[in-house]
């Protein structure tokens, strides 16, 4: 393969390969200096957008990487919008300079987060200690407050079981009654006669409130459990707490930390400000490129085609007006 390089170029930045190789030098040195430059942001978009997709999205190393394809091919197909314009688009230039401040903002902050990690993280510390120190004695408050509550259920089914122990042990039976109907025949007025009788029996039988206290031991020990629970839930709050908001990496509330660290101190605000110029020089460095320069021929090709094709259609039309008026 020859000028595998050039041909690489004339891929990414959308040129005619056989045109370019028409061209001077200076064309191709034009498409190479494109290349690289196209080269760097990919890159650099493409390590952000698999950082930002595994840090704050959560995502699988495949999902990582079809997001820093994505934002490679976003890359390229802005630049593109600069390279291939024929002549000085004003419109364009302003709206791709938006962009690239846009652009530069954002890749400036997303790594600062990467380089500023540590202190990220102890200064996060310290922002959830103070959350912590807020929200503990609302939840300390309201788990004390379902202890109580227990243990007055506890002490009611207690002494409601006491009550009933107390009344079996001076009544351990009771008295109960059975019916039954006794049919007998005798003879009245000479005929036999059916006549019930009704016999009543009284025996002891023990208290049936007995059979309350296994169920009331049941809820007694339910309500021991959970109370056991509760109290566990109260020697671990302060623990859960913090774990539960360390496990939770938002961007906007890195993005909070990041810039009091930032406007807490000069130094870090000093490479934020580096990083913000360098990458705003990355995305503009095409734009500068192409219309700072004095341009290249294949431009000038590319007019002329347009220019020899228009003329084709000026006669084509010409010819068919003129055949239509004979």
């Amino acid at each position: 393969m020859k000028d595998p390089i050039l041909k690489l170029g004339c891929f990414l930045t959308g040129r005619n390969y056989k045109i370019v190789k028409s061209c001077s030098e200076a064309s191709t040195k034009s498409v190479k200096k494109f290349l690289a430059a196209i080269l760097i942001m990919s890159i650099i978009w493409g390590f952000i957008g698999f950082t930002f997709t595994q840090r704050y999205i959560q995502g699988s190393m495949t999902a990582s990487v079809i997001v820093a394809a994505i934002m490679v091919f976003v890359v390229i197909h802005i630049e593109r919008q600069i390279i291939l314009s024929i002549g000085k688009n004003k419109w364009s230039s302003w709206f791709r300079i938006v962009i690239g401040v846009v652009m530069a903002i954002i890749g400036s902050v997303i790594i600062d987060q990467i380089l500023f990690k540590q202190d990220v993280e102890k200064k996060k510390i310290s922002d959830i200690q103070a959350e912590v120190n807020n929200i503990l004695p609302l939840k300390t408050n309201q788990i004390n407050l379902d202890i109580a509550n227990l243990d007055t259920l506890i002490i009611n089914k207690e002494r409601e079981k006491a009550q009933i122990v107390d009344e079996i042990t001076i009544k351990p039976f009771v008295k109960s009654s059975t019916r039954s109907t006794i049919h007998h025949n005798v003879m009245l007025s000479g005929k036999d006669t059916l006549i019930a009788r009704s016999d009543v029996t009284i025996v002891d039988i023990p208290n049936p409130k007995a059979s309350f206290i296994p169920q009331i031991d049941t809820l007694i020990k339910s309500l021991q459990a959970q109370k056991s629970l509760k109290e566990e839930a109260r020697l671990t709050m302060r623990e859960d707490l913090e774990k539960d908001l360390m496990s939770k990496t938002g961007f906007l509330d890195e993005l909070k930390t990041l810039f009091s660290i930032l406007f807490s101190s000069l130094v870090a605000l000093l490479v934020w400000i580096e990083l913000f110029i360098f990458f705003l020089a990355l995305e503009l460095f095409v734009l500068t490129n192409k219309y700072g320069d004095k341009g290249d021929d294949y431009d000038e090709t590319i007019i002329h085609q347009m220019n020899i094709h228009r003329l084709r259609l000026s006669k084509l039309e010409d010819s068919s007006i003129k055949v239509l008026g004979n």
